[in-house]
């Protein structure tokens, strides 16, 4: 049976996502739907900027303190049978340059992730504007209802559908 976790808080959500439907991004100024863009998407990257650098912070303070084996090299017999270690592979050898280098890696993946939000929240301001063209065009006398009610009822669907994975991957 298909039951949500959290009904109250699911209409609620369901609700809210209508209700900030019914106001049309058209209508907005233009710098409100520049910040709508920009600031999402400044706020993703910096966010992901600092769980990448928090992660990598603690990986080398991990393989610092010998907590972590991210590669074991291999011995290599030479000279008569004796164990000596094989050089490590270049990906493998640190040094302060690629330290620098994982650095500027990590931070241009960081802007990659934000500019990417912009765009998308930028795509979804053209949607928008289409559907609502197109509602008017099919008659609609109040498209921004018409897409208030799809917003809210989308939202219950994947609400209910999240929370039947979730009881699925919960029950043995």
């Amino acid at each position: 049976m298909l039951t949500m976790k959290n009904l109250p808080l699911s209409l609620a959500l369901a609700a809210i996502s209508g209700a900030l439907t019914l106001k049309s991004p058209a209508e907005w100024s233009p710098r409100v739907r520049r910040a709508y863009v920009l600031a999402p998407g400044a706020a993703i990257g910096v966010i992901v900027a600092a769980a990448l650098r928090r992660g990598a912070q603690q990986g080398r303070e991990l393989a610092a303190a010998g907590r972590v084996d991210l590669v074991t090299p291999a011995t290599a017999k030479s000279d008569g049978g004796a164990d000596c270690p094989a050089p490590l592979p270049s990906y493998v050898r640190t040094n302060a340059g690629s330290q620098r280098t994982t650095t500027i890696a990590l931070t241009a993946l960081a802007g990659a992730v934000g500019v990417a939000s912009s765009g998308i929240l930028a795509l979804t301001l053209v949607v928008d504007e289409r559907m609502e063209t197109w509602l008017l065009r099919r008659g609609a006398a109040r498209p921004r209802l018409v897409m208030a009610v799809i917003t809210a009822v989308t939202s219950l669907v994947l609400d209910l559908i999240m929370d039947s994975k979730d009881a699925e991957h919960a029950s043995p």
